[in-house]
């Protein structure tokens, strides 16, 4: 479990924020196992309409999370004619990392994951560690440098925010935390009252139109 908690520390950052409005999820695109080639390598993923997952750490093995969360989304809609979302489906996650990690004989999940999952039109966050355990919360930062962010973000959330205003300034903050900060290897995906599901990824101009501010 050291191992992992170092190589958390040290993979690309992602960050959830609950606004007044909605949700907004900022992942860096992952450097494994190609330095040279971001596009294929996203930290982020919807599932459907209401539900996107995020996560840092071994890229393979938050592929094979999430291919099992996908196909436990499958399954469940077909035998409940409705979708799997929320506290059940963070439940579902954090039971696959959890029995990888009990076991000695199998490799422990390398990897920390946000779940963000829209209920009755309501915005909830779910927080899954490498240990398999989850937790609802408002607001977090995985990976690199994210005792950093947090110290900014805990300042952020003491006002209310729009999204769009999450959204500028986690941009910002990204850009006066990251030495090398790249505004490719950036995903932004956003929830709010005005489009009621995720879209990947924000517009562009919007991240543009901030660089541009700033």
């Amino acid at each position: 479990m050291e191992y992992i908690q170092k190589k958390i520390q040290h993979s690309p950052t992602i960050i959830a924020l609950t606004c007044k409005d909605g949700l907004v999820i900022f992942a860096e695109k992952s450097d494994e196992p190609n330095k040279k080639n971001f596009q294929n390598h996203s930290n982020m993923s919807f599932l459907n309409k209401i539900n996107l997952i995020a996560g840092t750490g071994l890229f393979q093995d938050f592929n094979r999370i999430l291919e099992r969360a996908k196909m436990d989304s499958i399954v469940y809609r077909e035998n409940f004619s409705t979708i799997l979302l929320g506290k059940i489906f963070a439940s579902r996650i954090a039971s696959l990392v959890h029995l990888q990690t009990r076991y000695w004989h199998i490799r422990p999940l390398c990897c920390s994951l946000f779940l963000a999952t829209i209920n009755s039109r309501q915005p909830e966050l779910y927080m899954i560690t490498p240990t398999g355990h989850f937790f609802d919360c408002i607001a977090g930062v995985l990976g690199e440098k994210s005792e950093i962010f947090k110290i900014s973000i805990d300042k952020i959330l003491q006002k209310p925010l729009t999204c769009k205003k999450g959204v500028q300034k986690i941009y910002n903050l990204y850009k006066k935390t990251k030495k090398k900060f790249n505004q490719k290897h950036i995903e932004v995906s956003c929830f709010s009252k005005d489009n009621f599901s995720f879209k990947i990824p924000v517009s562009l101009n919007l991240l543009q139109e901030i660089h541009r501010k700033n």
